[in-house]
């Protein structure tokens, strides 16, 4: 038998110091990566807390939804909550007690709840980077991703109304009731399904993830299903069909994410007290019509501005890579990771921006999916160019690249470093007038009162723990959204705040008699009934009427 007289080829393998070294230099990187993340998340924190969207942030009447749920805790309040058909159990409530429980203000514990939503978008698009350029550098991943989050930075500062109802949605991510833990679920789960592509195959870990995350979502929020569960499912599905995608991991991805859901659906049953109103109750198909007028407007409306223009122009590049990184990936035959990765988003817009006109919604921020879907696109987008360019000789000379990557981060950690301070600053001395006006009248006293919904909800997450507002209708019923049914047990509620912008279709004073003071504060008045009559009025109407929807919902 012949001998083999080819070369050996001896592969030496790293010693301890060298994989030190590496180490060292890899966490380096990384690091490096989190402070321009970091400093991008106080930039638009910055823009945020500076402009009339700093109401939306932390005086909006849903805003202060989870302020509140932390103010009844403390107060050893029953958790008998009217939620709305998203119940921000999972990961809201969690995530904004850890802020709170680190922080001395409700406006603290918002502005770092928005910092780290931030930095959670960063690090799910970096683990995207992961899957999607597995062989390029741990630089380039790292730069994708932080250009990735500056997209998104760049379309919040485009954003500085006051009001939910605009088409400005990259800034409702720092907010913590706008529905972050779907959008983070959603990149969740795109980065759990690029595994199992990459890999060919899906493992037990990556199955049990995937359902949890599915499960958790879609029982906290039903949101899940339309913005990433469906999108999943019929993305995987026609790349199968089209042979672009083996069938065995297809379909052990698409059951488990069918699976997840389901369980959260029924997770749902036993909650159900503390939903207000059944999600089918938000699909009006015949609304369609008026819907698409309603987005028209919205549109022109957005187009007003400079800013509103630039900040369309983001939102329609993002559709755009998201459509071309497919047309892209398609014609190459490209990885299928890289395929998904296109594919999913461009299924995600379409089926988010059908879904709302056919459900006949007028509710902009059910488009939150078009802001941040695209972010894997352009990853994938990313990954298209640098193979692209590594066959031909042009990938040499990369020197121009980094020294654009190197000025542009500089940039954005000076940017950072410089607002920082600033930004802190505001943040710790943030103080709501409004409460302070009503804690001088209450002068200490535990006192009961009640009012409408957009004025009392900030006043009685704002107020001193010995204030406590009762949300409730013009007709003095109470007001089940949003609000611990558990607060109007034994309640002895004494005066009405009455807004500059509240609609009373009686006045208050034919309802409940002449008060026995009024004192005026900026944006509303305090009706003081104690010891008139009114305030037996006030305690059979409110108390009774909340008593009664309590024993309705089973608490």
């Amino acid at each position: 038998m012949a001998s083999d007289t080819r070369p050996t080829t001896v592969v030496a393998r790293p010693t301890g110091g060298a994989r030190w070294r590496g180490l060292v230099a890899a966490t380096g990187r990384e690091a490096l990566g989190g402070l321009v993340a970091l400093a991008l998340s106080v930039i638009a924190l910055r823009h945020v807390i500076a402009t009339a969207r700093v109401e939306l942030l932390w005086y909006d009447g849903d805003s202060v939804l989870l302020p509140l749920v932390r103010r009844s805790m403390e107060l050893g309040q029953p958790f008998e909550w009217a939620m709305s058909p998203a119940l921000f159990f999972f990961p809201e409530l969690p995530v904004y007690l850890l802020c709170s429980a680190v922080t001395a203000t409700p406006q603290q514990a918002l502005a770092l709840n928005g910092l780290l939503v931030l930095l959670a978008v960063y690090a799910l698009v970096r683990a995207a980077a992961n899957e999607l350029m597995p062989a390029a550098r741990r630089s380039a991943r790292i730069a994708v991703s932080a250009v990735a989050l500056g997209f998104v930075t760049i379309l919040v500062l485009t954003e500085s109304s006051a009001t939910a109802t605009s088409l400005e949605l990259a800034s409702l991510l720092l907010t913590t009731t706008y529905y972050y833990g779907a959008v983070l679920a959603m990149l969740g789960t795109a980065v759990l399904v690029l595994r199992a592509v990459r890999t060919g195959r899906a493992s037990v870990t990556v199955l049990v993830v995937l359902g949890l995350v599915a499960a958790c979502t879609t029982a906290s929020n039903p949101l899940y299903v339309p913005w990433s569960g469906a999108p999943v499912v019929v993305t995987l599905v026609l790349l199968a069909l089209a042979r672009r995608l083996p069938w065995r991991p297809v379909l052990l991805l698409v059951g488990t994410v069918t699976a997840g859901a389901v369980v959260g659906y029924l997770v749902r049953i036993p909650l159900r007290p503390f939903v207000s109103l059944d999600p089918s109750t938000y699909v009006q198909p015949s609304r369609a019509g008026e819907t698409l007028g309603f987005f028209a407007a919205l549109t022109d409306d957005r187009a007003g501005t400079a800013a509103g223009d630039a900040g369309l122009l983001l939102l329609f590049v993002g559709v755009l890579l998201s459509v071309g990184g497919t047309v892209w990936a398609w014609r190459v035959r490209t990885s299928r990771t890289v395929l998904v990765a296109a594919a999913l988003p461009l299924v995600t817009v379409v089926a988010v921006s059908f879904g709302v006109v056919v459900a006949g919604s007028e509710t902009p921020r059910y488009l939150e999916p078009i802001a941040t879907a695209p972010l894997l696109a352009l990853v994938a987008v990313a990954e298209l160019t640098r193979t692209a360019v590594r066959s031909t000789r042009v990938h040499r000379p990369r020197r121009g690249v980094r020294v654009v990557l190197a000025v542009a981060a500089a940039g954005v950690l000076l940017a950072g470093v410089a607002t920082a301070p600033s930004t802190a600053r505001t943040v710790a001395t943030a103080r709501y007038d409004a409460a302070a006006c009503l804690d001088r009248w209450a002068g200490g006293r535990d006192v009961v009162g009640v009012g409408q919904f957009w004025t009392v909800r900030p006043l009685a997450a704002y107020a001193s723990t010995n204030v406590q507002l009762l949300q409730v209708r013009d007709t003095f019923q109470v007001y089940p959204w949003l609000v611990d049914l558990g607060a109007y047990r034994d309640a002895a509620p004494t005066f009405v705040v009455i807004g500059t912008r509240d609609l009373w279709t009686t006045a208050v004073e034919d309802s409940l008699g002449t008060p026995a003071t009024i004192t005026h504060c900026t944006g509303f008045d305090v009706y003081d009934y104690a010891g008139t009559s009114g305030a037996a009025v006030l305690q059979r109407d409110v108390v009774g009427s909340a008593d009664a929807v309590r024993r309705e919902r089973g608490f």
